[in-house]
């Protein structure tokens, strides 16, 4: 906020920076405000059935600005990863009853309360397949293998 950013941007930038202010002040507010919208149009899809159709159809999703190749590809998907893993804790918050303030999201608390498929056992399990998803990138491995296996494994 301190920065000039509303308190939604400034609280999305905080949860996706990993603690790095430095990544936070350099991320765009529409990249950022499109990789929320992506990432909970994705898991919305994911929370809504197992049909792996479905799923690969929205895992085009995660690629909206891919085509320039290499590291940019890489992370533009990884930014909508990140983004992803702070709403799937904040989802995961909100289903054990965690006080409210401690979401990262908290702008988007209702359409989070509605990922009741991502509280519990599903939360963990769909936080590690991001995190594998992230490491893979980080070893150059192709974005739309990475943006298929996660979506299928979310």
């Amino acid at each position: 906020v301190e920065h000039g950013k509303s308190e939604s941007v400034a609280r999305a930038l905080a949860a996706t920076a990993d603690g790095s202010v430095g990544r936070a002040l350099e991320a765009r507010d529409a990249d950022l405000v499109e990789a929320r919208e992506v990432a909970m149009r994705v898991l919305a899809q994911a929370a809504a059935g197992d049909d792996p159709r479905r799923r690969i159809e929205s895992a085009k999703d995660l690629l909206p600005k891919t085509g320039a190749g290499g590291a940019a590809d890489r992370e533009q998907l990884a930014t909508c990863l990140r983004v992803m893993a702070s709403l799937v804790r904040d989802a995961g918050l909100i289903g054990a009853g965690a006080d409210r303030r401690s979401l990262a999201n908290g702008d988007l608390e209702a359409a989070l309360a509605r990922l009741t498929a991502f509280q519990g056992e599903r939360s963990a399990r769909a936080f590690s397949a991001i995190d594998r998803a992230l490491a893979a990138l980080d070893r150059n491995a192709g974005v739309k293998i990475v943006a298929d296996w996660v979506s299928l494994n979310l």
